[in-house]
């Protein structure tokens, strides 16, 4: 009777748990432990690089699935972010990296961009979002205005409880363009039951924003409401203030120098 290879085993037997497919396993163990240790070494050799290559299929297709679920209407991944654009962008760099590389199942990120428009406040989010479904982690992108009218559209409609856990469920929320529309006082009511349902959950939430937080109350329908939203958006997030010079003008120029190369 053959004495199995530890480690090999090892690591098929954990490739199998990963496929899920913990009883071929068990039964694998008991027929190789009959097996001489030359048969052994092939089966095991073989076993481990067709398990291996499944779980890498299986991860590609996941990250797929979970980019095309996120609804990111286009794809920004940090890569193609110029931090060297201003001194605002690169003062930001190092913490923003930090987030991006914290990025775990179970450890999701949760940042607020705010700052005038055409920062690239939407390519950070989405880049955060990218990297996350990268992780395997559900991602949601939406804009502020978008979700509010498909809550209201639910309320209308008697599913309310549905819409609300469509935006309460994912791991990663990422609102786009919060304050480019005033939300009256329903509104406002069920903008703050996603927020407070995710920061109870622990959950990630990135948004996007032109407004300074002590100017909230422009968006929301009143003082208290908007206080009761930024101090949930903000309590476990990473703050990341941009002004400055456009950076959609700085993306044009480098294509202008392209061309001209």
């Amino acid at each position: 009777m053959g004495i199995l290879d530890q480690t090999s085993s090892d690591q098929l037997l954990e490739s199998l748990r990963d496929l899920r497919l913990r009883h071929f396993g068990e039964v694998m163990t008991q027929d190789l432990l009959g097996m001489t240790p030359s048969e052994q070494g092939l089966v095991l050799k073989h076993l481990c690089k067709w398990a291996q290559t499944e779980r890498a299929q299986r991860q590609v297709q996941l990250i797929a699935t979970r980019v095309r679920s996120s609804r990111f209407k286009r794809i920004q991944t940090i890569d193609m972010y110029d931090f060297a654009h201003s001194k605002m962008t690169q003062a930001i760099q190092k913490n923003y990296l930090a987030l991006y590389q914290s990025i775990a199942p179970g450890n999701y990120p949760s940042a607020v961009f705010t700052g005038t428009a055409g920062m690239g406040k939407t390519h950070l989010a989405r880049s955060l979002g990218y990297g996350a479904c990268q992780k395997g982690i559900s991602v949601l992108f939406t804009t502020a205005a978008e979700m509010v009218n498909q809550l209201g559209h639910a309320q209308k409609a008697f599913n309310l409880e549905a819409e609300l856990t469509r935006y309460r469920k994912p791991q990663v929320l990422i609102i786009d363009e919060l304050g480019y529309v005033q939300l009256d006082a329903q509104a406002s009511n069920l903008f703050f039951q996603v927020i407070s349902a995710r920061h109870d959950q622990k959950l990630g939430t990135i948004a996007t924003t032109n407004i300074p937080f002590g100017k909230f109350n422009q968006i929301f329908a009143n003082d208290a409401i908007a206080h009761a939203i930024v101090d949930r958006l903000v309590n476990e997030a990473e703050v990341f203030y941009l002004e400055g010079t456009s950076y959609r003008e700085h993306q044009r120029e480098e294509k202008q120098k392209t061309k001209a190369k």
